[in-house]
């Protein structure tokens, strides 16, 4: 049942799966990967499988996030604190996740309800939330000032040794290097290599963006 529905994401087939989804507790349907159905269809670029199973609801804290749904988010986690920093299978948590694509409610909401910004997540880049802004670019100044507060040392490195600085400088996310920079994040800061958050915007072309990092 679990591999059908996750064949019927990978190939977009909305109708298919909406169908395919009555009476399915999708709170508990992950793959081997540990992504939820709408993390798989929404990551991988299946569009419209993803606005299916959005549609479908249900879900649970992580997807909730993502979906920037406050009101699900306060019905899960209100009076269950101990819940609000739980690693989804695929080792994220909610605050990573809705500050990944810029879910600035949700993220303020998970903040409110007594997120841990601290909590690193356990899937590929071991990172904070703080870190996972800076990858996504779409979190919005108010929410990521929020999350920088949150955070408490805006320096705080994830496992591959990248500062939130030197991630958003990466991309040419230039508000939250703003951010980062009136919170008092260290320019000087480098990798083993020695490249700085200027020496890495840089490279990637964001001339401007590295100008003002330098």
């Amino acid at each position: 049942m679990t591999a059908d529905l996750f064949a019927l994401a990978e190939a977009d087939d909305a109708a298919g799966l909406g169908a395919a989804l009555t009476g399915t507790d999708l709170t508990r349907l992950h793959n081997e990967a540990g992504e939820s159905l709408y993390r798989f269809a929404l990551f991988h670029g299946h569009a419209k499988a993803a606005e299916a199973v959005k549609a479908r609801g249900g879900f649970g804290p992580h997807d909730a996030a993502l979906t920037n749904d406050t009101a699900r988010l306060k019905t899960l986690l209100e009076g269950a604190g101990w819940a609000v920093d739980l690693l989804s299978p695929d080792g994220w948590t909610a605050l990573h996740l809705a500050a990944f694509v810029g879910a600035d409610d949700a993220v303020e909401a998970l903040l409110m309800l007594g997120a841990n910004a601290r909590v690193f997540g356990r899937a590929f880049e071991q990172n904070l939330a703080i870190h996972a802004a800076a990858a996504g670019r779409r979190i919005g100044r108010r929410a990521f000032e929020a999350l920088v507060a949150a955070t408490g040392d805006p320096d705080v490195r994830q496992k591959q040794g990248y500062t939130a600085l030197m991630i958003a400088a990466s991309n040419g996310f230039e508000l939250a290097c703003k951010v980062l920079l009136a919170a008092g994040a260290d320019r000087s800061m480098a990798l083993p290599d020695g490249k700085t958050a200027a020496a890495i915007a840089l490279e990637r072309g964001y001339a401007a963006l590295a100008e003002r990092l330098g």
